[in-house]
């Protein structure tokens, strides 16, 4: 099994080099667009998870040679912060490379004082907040039971005192559920007391746990980021280059489309390969029953199918 995905095209941090630190699906939320699935282990507990065997195929990845990323990006099947060793992995990482260490968490266990501590040597926290209304939260998010807004927001607001790197806080937005001039109002009254380096407005992109959940258009994210005030970007699509590579083997490519949905050119970009060369791996790997395609917008998402990605990231 391999924890390591990438280095992908990231839209937040150039060429990411993925490290999946809980099995999937581990989370405090299960969140309507999340584009892993629906959370099937939802919890707040801590656990340790393979922190050993994470870092040996870091380890092997960086002596090997691997492409260089931008970003080494903590994430995963899940919350990450749910890895008792999180700190351990951080401070391992940075003992190996100089370069930088993004974390990506929904936050929601920011208000332990021993996850803020564990991440003050990352280089950069990205943490996600999509409403300040305790009643959309419980819609869009749907935390487990007795998790609140406020409490996801004093956490925020104590990172935001303690942790010395950068904040990227990202808002991701949704068509008549957050996205009205009382919801972005409320929002941005937050941002101003929250005061992180950087917001960036996403929307959902991919499919996600509940059809429902529809994206807004470029336009309309514009015009939210106006309201939301001065310095709000909306997330581009990544613009850069990757370096050419054989494409991945069948059981690499599964396992990175289990973590996210993706296209055809998605994966050309990913794995530096020829488009033709992707599409005819995705065409026989749906042929033998391994992956599936649905329609998202006009474009072919593919993902496995259900009894691969539920294999994928147990522990």
């Amino acid at each position: 099994m391999s924890y390591l995905f990438g280095p992908v095209p990231s839209r937040r941090l150039g060429r990411s080099l993925g490290v999946d630190l809980i099995p999937r699906k581990s989370c405090p939320y299960d969140c309507v667009y999340c584009e892993v699935g629906p959370t099937t282990r939802p919890t707040l507990r801590r656990f340790p998870y393979q922190a050993e065997a994470i870092l040996e195929e870091l380890r092997h990845y960086l002596k090997e040679g691997g492409s260089e990323p931008d970003f080494i990006t903590l994430a995963g099947s899940g919350e990450p912060t749910l890895n008792l060793d999180l700190g351990r992995i951080i401070r391992a990482i940075k003992s190996l490379t100089a370069i930088p260490v993004a974390v990506l968490t929904n936050g929601a266990l920011l208000h332990l004082p021993e996850v803020r501590r564990e991440l003050a040597e990352a280089d950069v926290v990205l943490p996600s907040l999509d409403t300040a209304r305790e009643e959309t939260f419980q819609r869009i998010n749907r935390p487990v039971a007795g998790f609140t807004l406020d409490l996801l927001l004093q956490g925020f607001a104590a990172c935001r005192r303690e942790y010395p790197g950068q904040i990227w806080l990202e808002i991701l937005l949704l068509k008549g559920l957050n996205d009205s001039p009382e919801e972005l109002a409320a929002l941005s009254r937050v941002l101003q007391d929250l005061a992180p380096d950087k917001v960036q407005l996403n929307t959902s992109v991919r499919p996600g746990v509940e059809d429902w959940a529809r994206a807004l258009t470029r336009e309309e994210l514009k015009a939210a980021a106006a309201r939301l005030g001065p310095g709000v970007e909306v997330i581009a699509a990544f613009n850069g280059s990757t370096p050419p590579s054989p494409a991945g083997s069948d059981t690499a490519l599964v396992e990175m489309l289990a973590r996210r949905p993706m296209t055809a050119l998605d994966l050309s970009r990913a794995l530096g390969a020829p488009l033709a060369q992707v599409k005819a791996q995705l065409k026989r790997l749906c042929d033998s029953g391994r992956l599936s395609f649905s329609l998202y917008g006009d474009r072919e998402f593919y993902r496995p199918k259900l009894k691969e990605a539920g294999r994928t990231g147990q522990p």
